[in-house]
């Protein structure tokens, strides 16, 4: 049993320096053209910037394909178009909706035990309102809700 302890040791301490060792030859190299350790150089196919219009931006702006703007998510408000227990009719108010709407994004969520349709992404209640007048007509009862939204500032500028 003392032999087996004294081999487990001896081969602990050998990994232990094993590994110090390795990160002792860790040697990093800057490039000439970046002196600054915190810069990423990124080499990238040309083609790369015809797929996504990417454009360089220039001094004074910080344009991307032409447009400036983000994509992302935050809070916001959409208009919920029913809300029901029975999947097949939410799944026909969904295809409804988008057949009179193809522009504006419709999302299906399930929480048991309900279905809710809710479309649109807006930033303010009054933008979300608006719709709503619309839709009220055609999608009774429908409601503004309160919601994570994509926001999405390229649009505007469409």
């Amino acid at each position: 049993m003392r032999r087996l302890y004294s081999i487990i040791s001896f081969l602990l301490l050998i990994l232990l320096c094993t590994h110090v060792c390795a990160f002792a030859q860790i040697k990093v190299d800057y490039d000439s053209a970046s002196p600054d350790p915190n810069t990423v150089i990124l080499h990238a196919d040309t083609r790369l910037a015809l797929l996504t219009g990417y454009k360089e931006p220039t001094s004074n702006s910080t344009s991307l394909g032409g447009r400036s703007g983000v994509i992302h998510s935050g809070r916001g408000f959409r208009v919920q178009i029913y809300s029901g227990t029975d999947r097949n009719k939410a799944s026909i108010v969904k295809a409804d909706f988008m057949r009179r709407y193809p522009r504006i994004r419709t999302y299906m969520t399930y929480a048991l035990p309900q279905y809710r349709i809710k479309v649109g992404d807006y930033t303010s209640r009054q933008e979300a309102q608006e719709f709503y007048r619309q839709l009220n007509v055609i999608y009774s009862p429908c409601m503004v809700v309160p919601d994570i939204v994509e926001i999405n500032t390229f649009r505007k500028n469409d």
